[in-house]
């Protein structure tokens, strides 16, 4: 069934290939922002309509882990923790470098300390429907690797520029002023739309591979074009063309060429992002989580994005693991007991 499913796929990319969906222009190299054309992305709503019913199934099984978060967007990686809750990862310049309490790396007792956010954090809902509605859900900051002091938002580096949450059954309609959770409420497993239980699956996340065909999702700031998110594919580069890649961009005195290609940390590939779209989640045909996406240009009109490796984010949260203490280790093993090595 996953051979069929990566060949039907695979057919349905050539087809929208001929519809440009997947060429054109970028024309901003900063985080991942605005400049492309409107046809290069898909609605959602158009999405899960296609006539592919492979390529709709595919989408439905991952567009129900991705959601906004304020500017950005967000993907619940796992559910396999001890409470069933969304082990999440975004965007550091998403979340904002400077709401941490630290730069260094480090961990949030979330269950004593409330650091819960209403403002802007919404998934799709429970029942399928593509609407994104008015509903707030808590989202609750629980590690960040190490920031560089001189790092903003808009020049942290791939390899910094990530952090994992958690999010709970803490609803609230948005009426527009701030709005706080309780502390992270562990007693009910998150709810949320999951037809194929891929957050509860044995490998949720899995590596790159060159020139595979990848679906990225995420909420553009455009909510007049994209209201309910979109969908953008491509394929992935390989470590040489990706280094390649950067040398070009350099010589055209690109920002993104600026900063050097880290194979451990990142990879890039040639699907569309959008302003708002930094933080979702970029899946592999089979729908397991390769990583987010952080920042985004073109080259000879053609796109380039760069996407944080799941592989990098969960060796750096083992690593950070091992050297807690036993105490801390405690405290952080419940909401990450199902992802660590």
């Amino acid at each position: 069934m996953i051979n069929y499913m990566k060949y039907t796929f695979n057919k349905f990319l050539i087809f929208i290939t001929s519809l440009y969906f997947i060429t054109g222009c970028s024309n901003d190299n900063n985080n991942i922002s605005s400049g492309i054309h409107k046809t290069d992305l898909i609605k959602i709503e158009d999405a899960i309509l296609h006539s592919n019913a492979d390529f709709v199934n595919l989408v439905n099984s991952i567009r129900g882990s991705v959601g906004a978060s304020g500017p950005g967007s967000k993907v619940v990686w796992s559910r396999k923790n001890d409470y069933s809750l969304g082990l999440f990862v975004s965007a550091n310049h998403v979340y904002g470098i400077n709401l941490w309490s630290s730069l260094n790396e480090e961990y949030i007792d979330i269950a004593s300390i409330n650091n819960g956010l209403f403002s802007g954090s919404k998934i799709p809902q429970v029942d399928g429907s593509p609407i994104l509605t008015s509903e707030l859900i808590a989202s609750f900051g629980l590690y960040h690797p190490n920031i560089p002091s001189g790092a903003t938002n808009s020049t942290i580096l791939p390899e910094n520029d990530f952090y994992i949450g958690v999010v709970d059954n803490q609803r609230v309609v948005d009426n527009g002023f701030a709005i706080y959770p309780e502390l992270v409420q562990t007693h009910t497993p998150l709810q949320i739309f999951d037809p194929t239980s891929r957050t509860l699956s044995v490998s949720t996340w899995a590596s790159p591979i060159s020139n595979e065909i990848v679906v990225a999702i995420g909420y553009p700031q455009d909510k007049t074009a994209y209201p309910n998110g979109a969908v953008s594919t491509g394929k992935v580069y390989s470590d040489e063309e990706a280094q390649n890649i950067i040398q070009s961009l350099n010589q055209i005195n690109d920002v993104e060429g600026d900063i050097p290609y880290n194979p451990h940390a990142e990879f890039l590939a040639n699907f569309h992002a959008i302003s708002g779209m930094s933080g979702g989640g970029v899946f592999n045909a089979e729908g397991q989580l390769l990583g987010i996406m952080v920042r985004a240009t073109e080259l000879n009109g053609k796109p380039v994005t760069r996407v944080i490796r799941m592989s990098y984010i969960v060796d750096k949260l083992n690593n950070f693991y091992d050297t807690l203490s036993v105490t801390d280790k405690n405290k952080l093993r419940p909401f990450i007991s199902g992802e660590l090595n």
